[in-house]
């Protein structure tokens, strides 16, 4: 029997609609465009939803671990983690918001995105220079899930974008490259979620937030301004 050929799969995943291309493999079980796929990117597993198949050409972005992959087309066992992973999205930003706020880190933090592992994305405005490795630490130590920190507007390797900034758009982020704040429609699960991926810390819950061009702009005005006399 002869070995299915790979291709490169440019898939749409996350809250933000973030477009990249995943190495994959051909053959007559494997996904087609509109099919959802469990994706391995960066960040850890994900949903995401197929929208081209081409021959390979070197596109699909890569880690330590090798190329990101399309794993495979995501069944009802991910369908299910995945809808309780998104209905833990209200807790863990509450969870997350107070041991920032407790810790005293310079960020704001905008949304929280859990994935597939029940590992979670903190979705941040740094408002200073940022380490990640001691908010990692804190959370290893404090909760029974792990954390990526990402700064809002931070985008995955896409090649070869379609429109470039100089095209009247903002310029000041990815969107001249089609990217930027397109939330992707999420449906909530009802009822609660399973324990294993609830979260646990002994800090008390606090507030909400979130957007993405507008920051940039935000921060750099900040920055801008005297400090008071």
């Amino acid at each position: 029997m002869a070995a299915s050929e790979g291709v490169e799969c440019l898939v749409r995943y996350g809250l933000s609609g973030r477009v990249a291309w995943f190495a994959g493999e051909d053959g007559p079980d494997a996904p087609s465009r509109g099919d959802a796929v469990v994706v391995r990117t960066v960040r850890g597993l994900e949903l995401g939803e197929m929208l081209v198949v081409e021959a390979p050409r070197g596109r699909a972005g890569e880690d330590s671990v090798g190329p990101f992959r399309v794993l495979r087309r995501a069944g009802d066992d991910d369908l299910t983690r995945a809808r309780e992973a998104d209905a833990l999205r209200e807790s863990r930003f509450d969870l997350c918001r107070g041991i920032v706020e407790h810790e005293g880190w310079p960020l704001e933090l905008v949304d929280v995105e859990p994935l597939l592992d029940f590992s979670t994305v903190l979705i941040v405005l740094p408002l200073d220079e940022l380490d990640p490795a001691p908010i990692r630490a804190r959370f290893r130590v404090s909760c029974d899930f792990d954390v990526h920190v990402e700064p809002v507007g931070d985008e995955p390797v896409v090649a070869e974008p379609t429109a470039s900034a100089s095209s009247g758009r903002c310029g000041d982020c990815d969107c001249g490259s089609g990217g930027c704040s397109k939330a992707a429609a999420k449906t909530r699960a009802d009822g609660p979620a399973t324990a294993s991926g609830s979260g646990s810390c002994a800090t008390k819950p606090h507030g909400a937030g979130c957007s993405s061009c507008g920051v940039a702009a935000w921060k750099s005005a900040a920055r801008r301004q005297d400090p008071p006399a």
